[in-house]
């Protein structure tokens, strides 16, 4: 009689977990830099999302049978994905908790990026209302407010990431967080069953 392979289900279950863990570590450090003052910052933060499953990815796979190959590429690619989701949500997620509600004016509309035009891709340089401190800029916002017009934000008291709007979890961070609590659930299954013999 054929006993069910606990061992290896188990095996696969707490490694998967590890490799999950050690994503989220790499996803909370780029999705720090993606949250940064500028586009440059957000792309750096972006691009380096991208690789942030690879390190427990590479631990995951020592331990992983070798018929299990290529589910373990179809994993990593679900990973990626995930993490690169994943690391765009710290901002948002981040300010809607200790973020501190504050009055701006908007003193200047910029370019986001050089190259285009700031009507398609513009920036909102914003200061406090109170005392005309400066406070960043603002991008991707719902409304196109214009110079000497008053907005809602978020400022980090501790200085880590750039000015938000005042909601900065709208529907589309909800959704992004519902793809990757899937993703990561996948991730979870297919980890699990890698492990387990032909």
């Amino acid at each position: 009689m054929r006993h069910y392979p606990w061992g290896s289900l188990f095996k696969g279950i707490w490694r998967t977990l590890l490799l999950l863990a050690v994503t989220t570590g790499f996803v909370v450090a780029t999705g720090t830099l993606a949250g940064g003052p500028s586009f440059t910052w957000l792309t750096v933060g972006s691009v380096l999302s991208l690789f942030a499953a690879v390190p427990g990815y590479l631990l995951y796979r020592l331990g992983a049978p070798d018929h299990s190959a290529g589910s373990r590429v179809v994993l990593l690619l679900v990973l990626t994905f995930a993490s690169w989701l994943a690391a765009l949500l710290v901002l948002p997620v981040y300010m809607s908790r200790e973020g501190t509600p504050t009055d701006a004016v908007v003193t200047q509309v910029q370019r986001g990026i050089s190259s285009v035009p700031e009507q398609r891709f513009p920036v909102y340089r914003v200061e406090d209302r109170s005392n005309n401190a400066p406070l960043g800029r603002l991008r991707f916002l719902d409304s196109e407010p214009k110079a000497g017009d008053t907005v809602r934000v978020r400022v980090d008291p501790r200085g880590w990431f750039n000015v938000t709007v005042s909601d900065p979890t709208g529907r589309f961070t909800k959704l992004t967080a519902l793809v990757v609590a899937v993703l990561g659930l996948v991730a979870l299954i297919m980890g699990a069953v890698g492990h387990m013999p032909d």
